[in-house]
Formats: C-alpha cells, structure tokens, sequence
C-alpha cells in the first residue's frame, strides 16, 4: 500500500502495527498524526527491530534558523528492499507540522534518505516509516538551540 492509500484510508483504524497490541492495528493518537512502534528498550534491541527502527542522524548541535542536514535511515544496518518485504514511505515531522513525505519503490536499494532541514524553533523531531510486513515505526528526538 502506498502512503497515498494509506493516508486516505479510514480514520476509524488504520493498518499499523503497535508494541501494546499483539495484532497489527492501531488508532489515531488524538493529534491527527498515527503514531508507530518504538523499541521498549533502546538498549537491547530486537532484530525486528534492529532492521526497521528509523535511525536519525543529524549535526550535535543544530543552529536555529541555519540549515542542517537530516539523515534517515531505516534500520542500524539498512533494510532489505524487495518486492515481498520493503519500506513504503519515510515521513519526517517536526512537532506536528509534517516537513516531508519521501515514498519509496523497491528501485532504491536501501531506504537512507537526506532531508535538509531549517528549524525556527526548538521542537521535538519524528521519523515515521512504514515497512509493508511489519506495518509503522516510529523514531523522536527533541532538537534544542545548541
């Protein structure tokens, strides 16, 4: 499915998966934006999780109003993509403003992304990807002037 069919499907339940429930569905969090799986223990992660976890990368200290480069990568060590087991889509939101939508085909070989992003304000940075097996996850950070 892609982010397309996927964001004009039915607001009641939508199609991702999360930790708390062991089927993969899972509503709206109330802000308009789904939400995804996040590992419950950065430190020991699974290796479901290893491979679909998006990792961020980003400069230490981010100057606001100057830009930056984001860096999205899906995975410590970069998701597979085939037609059986693929990443639809990367979003990247800065609070709850939406900053880009990336989609993606299993023409690209590893779903790594570059973004360059301007913050005006401090604010709490998501990833969200949405793997075609094992439905959304989802990865945050606070972004501080440094």
């Amino acid at each position: 499915m892609d982010r397309r069919a996927f964001a004009l499907g039915s607001l009641a339940v939508l199609a991702l998966p999360t930790l708390a429930r062991a089927q993969r569905r899972e509503e709206w969090s109330g802000t308009g934006t789904p939400t995804g799986r996040v590992p419950a223990d950065p430190e020991q992660l699974t290796d479901e999780e290893r491979s679909h976890v998006p990792v961020l990368t980003l400069p230490r200290h981010v100057h606001l109003g100057r830009p930056f480069d984001l860096v999205v990568q899906i995975g410590l060590r970069p998701h597979e993509m085939s037609s059986a087991h693929h990443i639809d889509w990367i979003e990247i939101d800065v609070d709850e403003r939406r900053v880009a939508v990336i989609d993606l085909s299993t023409d690209v070989p590893f779903p790594i992304v570059r973004v360059p992003i301007v913050l005006h304000a401090a604010g709490t940075l998501t990833a969200r990807a949405r793997c075609n097996q094992h439905g959304v996850w989802m990865t945050s950070r606070p972004i501080a002037e440094g």
